[in-house]
């Protein structure tokens, strides 16, 4: 039973390397957590090199979702704002409090940017995230036949790389630029040999690089550089190189740091005023030993963190972080050349670029290739969690059918097995109605589930046309320490309540307990005298459809680590919106009939809609709205595990020859949160198709005049 939390702040070089340790042997009872603002964080190493167009975006990013889950670490996406050290808490944007024990701080540091006009006219090489996030567009950017002008401030190591690298793209293209190497002083990497030197001054001429010396910069405007003795520098864009800042909210949180704002860290890796805080890479300060920003720095303190992490919460003897003084130090140079220095020896060339590669590559096999194995029993088969971990059709029909049901006089049962909500209660007026819905848990972040969870049992009210009044909540909370049961237990309500508050409903109770996993189940309830019914279709109506399909397929290929972090930030900024605005603006419409997509996916609400009637619902899978990605995933074979209950429905379809089967395997596909599919009249269609994401996916015909089946698709 997990006791204690180990928090890590950053993605960088240092926490990587430690997770996947930690992953290999893990401190017993202690849960782990990283909070990251981004899933992909870049190996600065590998930089030039993506600039230059030698690797992929893919090849220099390490996956920290896929990291977190191979390493069984809870996974926060968000970006850090404070620290209360006292309290241990960690403050993030747009989301509740996250509670430590002990916390490690790795998360980089950024260029100097308080020149004025820099933030406004500038782009910092760090962090590395940004640069290459903006990087395809800097290099798309139309000159309208004019050369560019672009500047690197900062002749040191990363300027020099950054320079030639872009230099190279450009010519790999066949597209002009003038590139300016920008330095206050001027001597050119005064830390190296003359071997280095010499090389890298060969490169630059090359590639016509010019060296701009004793040019320090005191403001930037949008097309030139002034600096201090007001000469000026005509440019198109500059990309800054300049010695690292610190990010601002340690200090204002209270951790010593040194005159730059870094914070001080002994020679543990341990903050010299917070024995909980720990800080490795760019972040950290070794006053006993002080060291340069570089990124070897902290991949070989790993090893050190590590240990005195774990001695930390074991109660056992740190161990001094003893880093070397001199190390290998290579300087790409564009074109698969490099130069470099180690023991008092240069050297350059080509092989030297291939030892560069060779290091590099090795380093992110690590996270890529050769990932930890997670811990489970591959004789059981993975199952999906969300609406991918419900039960199949036939199944709840086969067991439902004969259950003793209670008869009360004029009680209308048949509704709880034909809509979305059961009338609970009959009065003269207004009927209450209620519905429950919930599932396991598919992600660790206990916040975002009570947020998506509440989104989805709202929509069965929704479907409707019922405004919720009231819910109820039932969680069973994963095992635990009574500590961390209660920051679950709090992270989890915070994600209800200010869905609730966001669906004007009231939270009136609910139900508590603990087991092997988490779980979570709403009931809400709303009263309504004229309901809109499931199954109301009529001849000539159209089906629009508010949100797109995929959400099953997306979850199950995260579990199975084959989910790239693009399309899962895709699938959560569609988990986290809800579908009050449409449901709000069909309120002012006639809906034939409605139902909310969920666990039996597009085509078996449908059959649930034309059930009973001699109408046909007929799809044109082109229009069937998908989350980026998904189509990817099912042409991959990636599929969730409730597919295959679902797909004996395809025997109730036509399905034209056109129609691709991965397409039809999404249209089947089980979603979480899923959009309201409403059948309307053409006209009442006209007005609501002007709403963003509302898609006509299909349109409703007679069944005497199409055939004998229930659904068409093409």
């Amino acid at each position: 039973m997990n006791e204690s939390d180990l928090v890590f702040i950053g993605g960088g070089h240092t926490h990587v390397l430690v997770l996947r340790m930690l992953a290999m042997k893990p401190i017993s009872n202690v849960r782990l957590t990283l909070i990251s603002d981004t899933r992909l964080t870049p190996y600065s190493g590998m930089l030039p090199g993506f600039i230059s167009g030698h690797y992929s975006k893919a090849q220099t990013h390490i996956d920290l979702n896929k990291l977190a889950q191979a390493a069984n670490v809870r996974f926060i996406h968000g970006r850090v704002t404070g620290l209360d050290v006292d309290l241990k808490r960690i403050h993030i944007h747009n989301h509740p409090d996250i509670e430590y024990d002990k916390v490690s701080i790795n998360v980089g540091s950024t260029p100097n940017l308080t020149v004025p006009g820099a933030k406004e006219f500038a782009v910092g090489v760090k962090p590395v995230s940004q640069l290459t996030a903006t990087w395809a567009h800097l290099l798309a950017h139309d000159y309208q036949g004019k050369t560019p002008h672009w500047a690197v401030v900062g002749a040191g190591a990363a300027g020099v790389e950054i320079a030639l690298a872009i230099a190279h793209r450009f010519a790999q293209q066949q597209k002009p630029i003038q590139l300016s190497l920008v330095q206050s002083g001027s001597e050119l990497l005064s830390n190296y040999q003359r071997g280095v030197q010499k090389a890298v001054r060969k490169a630059l001429k090359r590639n016509n690089v010019t060296l701009v010396n004793h040019f320090r910069v005191t403001k930037v405007e949008q097309q030139q550089l002034v600096a201090d003795d007001n000469q000026v520098l005509a440019i198109d864009k500059s990309i800054w190189c300049t010695p690292a800042t610190a990010p601002i909210w340690p200090k204002k949180a209270g951790l010593a740091t040194d005159e730059q704002g870094f914070i001080e860290v002994n020679e543990y890796l341990q903050s010299t005023s917070h024995p909980d805080v720990f800080a490795a890479g760019d972040v950290a300060s070794m006053t006993y030993s002080p060291r340069p920003k570089a990124g070897v720095y902290a991949v070989r303190s790993a090893p050190f963190l590590e240990k005195n992490l774990r001695a930390a919460l074991q109660h056992t003897t740190f161990t001094k972080t003893k880093l070397q003084t001199s190390f290998l130090s290579l300087i790409s140079l564009g074109n698969r050349t490099a130069a470099g220095q180690k023991m008092g020896f240069s050297f350059s060339g080509g092989w030297v670029w291939k030892w560069k590669d060779h290091i590099d590559l090795t380093f992110m096999d690590l996270f890529q290739k050769h990932l930890p194995s997670m811990h489970s029993d591959m004789d059981e088969p993975m199952h999906c969690a969300g609406c991918g971990s419900k039960l199949g059709p036939q199944m709840l029909q086969e067991s439902l059918k004969d259950l003793p049901i209670y008869e009360q006089a004029n009680f209308p049962h048949h509704l709880a097995k034909t809509e979305d909500a059961a009338i609970a209660i009959v009065n003269k007026e207004q009927s209450v109605y209620q519905s429950i819905d919930g599932f396991r848990a598919f992600t660790d972040d206990l916040y975002r589930l009570g947020i998506v969870t509440t989104h989805h049992a709202v929509n069965d009210l929704y479907a409707m046309g019922i405004q919720p009044t009231s819910a109820q909540v039932w969680a069973n909370i994963c095992f635990a320490h009574p500590r961390l049961s209660k920051r679950d237990f709090q992270q989890l309500m915070n994600g209800i309540t200010e869905a609730l508050i966001h669906h004007e409903t009231t939270l009136v109770g609910g139900h508590s307990t603990q087991g092997k996993e988490t779980h979570l189940a709403i009931v809400v309830n709303g009263q309504q005298h004229h309901v809109w019914p499931k199954n109301n279709l009529k001849a000539g109506d159209c089906l629009l459809l508010n949100r797109p399909l995929g959400s099953g397929v997306i979850l199950a290929a995260d579990m199975q680590l084959k989910a790239e972090a693009g399309t899962v930030d895709g699938l959560w900024a569609h988990l986290l919106t809800s579908n009050r605005a449409f449901f709000k603006a069909l309120q002012n419409h006639e809906v034939h009939s409605a139902t909310d997509v969920s666990g039996f996916g597009l085509l078996g609400h449908c059959l649930e809609m034309v059930e009973g009637s001699d109408l046909q619902i007929n799809i044109d899978s082109r229009n069937v709205p998908l989350l980026p990605g998904a189509l990817d995933l099912s042409q991959l074979g990636v599929a969730s595990s409730l597919l295959p209950q679902l797909l004996p429905l395809k025997n109730r379809c036509m399905v034209s020859e056109n129609a691709q089967s991965q397409i039809i395997d999404l249209l089947f596909d089980p979603q979480t949160n899923g959009g309201l599919l409403v059948s309307v009249s053409p006209e009442v269609a006209s007005k609501l198709l002007v709403i963003d994401g509302v898609v006509k996916v299909g349109h409703v015909t007679s069944r005497l005049q199409t055939g004998d089946k229930e659904i068409a698709i093409y």
